[in-house]
């Protein structure tokens, strides 16, 4: 790995810790990564952004009530995914 990229994914990791440690607490958060942007139907672009995994009630909530979520963190583009994840019974 290049240096150059080991700044960039030193950066972005701490982009991640920056969300994890201000929203992560939050009922409606289930999850936050890096991975790729989210295309249409099961598909990628291929940019790497942060991801906010949010519950089904979040989108469901109108935007006064709904928490509100960074665009991006340190240039580092947020995307916010629905993801209602249960440990398996």
């Amino acid at each position: 790995m290049s240096q150059r990229n080991s700044e960039s994914w030193n950066r972005i990791r701490r982009a991640r810790d920056k969300l994890i440690d201000e929203y992560l607490d939050h009922p409606d958060v289930n999850l936050i990564d890096v991975g790729y942007k989210p295309a249409k139907k099961d598909t990628s672009t291929g940019e790497v952004v942060l991801r906010i995994h949010v519950s089904e009630r979040w989108f469901k909530l109108s935007s006064e009530k709904r928490l509100s979520l960074p665009d991006q963190v340190d240039g580092i583009p947020v995307s916010v995914i629905s993801g209602d994840y249960r440990i398996g019974a």
